[in-house]
């Protein structure tokens, strides 16, 4: 039967278009890893412009620890808003954005397909499943970023900053008030005070020590962004998976249908075997007593 040929092309197509989206997902992470080395190479004289705009009411020399909690925020604010927008405008605008539309070409073809084979059995069924089909592909949307609060409501740029910046913290503080011991020490016993020297002597080690506790999470990075690409990715393949799901549903349905049409056809003509030879017995009964009145009646 040609709808069970129906089926196997409807989840064959599942299939293409789920391997389609593991190959761009990979594609999109091979881009990304590119981006962000171009992206992560100019960080640094960047962090340190914005170095320049840090502020805290501390003194270096008075309250270390309180400064650099307050410089270590402000590392940290900056930081992030880098990744964000890296993550925003990079990876969800360009990378993302051009791979999708390649997802998307696939699906609207193997889904438009699913529709023109409905169109034609229903017109041999007198049935409008293809108009089932047509209003579950349309309610497909293209919201890929709403993601259903992805990252907690973050956003990708968000989410990705989050699980990068995991060293704040009293040990960090500590690491930088140790590496300034000698340099304070040393302006103690010269009797003299550069304050503005030690502000940013403070900001550099900040970001000097900042970017090496950054580094060493770079293992995350890959993890991180397999993990946003994926979550992009999957939201618009389940979409069409369950659209490929109801035309299968429905297949189904039709060969239920014309299961059922049969079994009644077969039973139908069971019965009226059954009568017909009711009748010949009857008619058989009726000549036999019709033949034996006659000869009765011939004596």
């Amino acid at each position: 039967m040609k709808i069970f040929e129906q089926i196997g092309e409807a989840s064959g197509r599942d299939v293409k278009i789920r391997l389609v989206a593991s190959q761009l997902i990979e594609q999109v992470i091979e881009e990304a890893a590119e981006s962000w080395d171009e992206w992560r190479e100019k960080l640094g004289d960047r962090m340190v412009q914005k170095s320049q705009h840090w502020y805290s009411e501390h003194s270096p020399v008075w309250s270390q620890d309180k400064l650099i909690k307050d410089y270590t925020n402000n590392f940290v604010r900056d930081l992030s808003k880098e990744i964000d927008e890296w993550g925003n405008k990079q990876l969800k605008d360009i990378i993302l954005q051009k791979n999708l539309k390649i997802l998307d070409a696939n699906v609207e073809y193997e889904l438009d397909a699913i529709q023109s084979e409905f169109k034609n059995i229903e017109q041999q069924v007198k049935a409008n499943f293809s108009e089932h089909i047509r209003l579950s592909i349309n309610g497909i949307t293209d919201d890929f970023m709403g993601l259903g609060g992805f990252g907690g409501g973050l956003g990708i740029g968000g989410a990705l900053a989050a699980g990068l910046i995991v060293f704040t913290g009293i040990g960090f503080i500590a690491i930088i008030i140790a590496s300034l011991a000698a340099t304070i020490a040393g302006s103690f016993g010269l009797g003299m005070f550069d304050v503005d020297g030690l502000h940013n002597q403070i900001k550099i080690k900040i970001i000097e020590i900042g970017f090496q506790k950054f580094d060493e999470s770079m293992d995350k990075v890959s993890d991180k962004l397999h993990e946003i690409t994926t979550a992009v990715f999957d939201t618009k393949v389940e979409s069409a998976s369950r659209i490929i799901a109801q035309a299968i549903a429905l297949y189904e349905n039709l060969i239920e249908q014309h299961e059922q049409a049969h079994k009644e056809t077969v039973e139908e003509q069971q019965t009226k075997k059954a009568w017909i030879s009711e009748k010949r017995q009857e008619i058989e009964k009726v000549k036999n007593e019709i033949e034996a009145i006659l000869q009765q009646c011939a004596t």
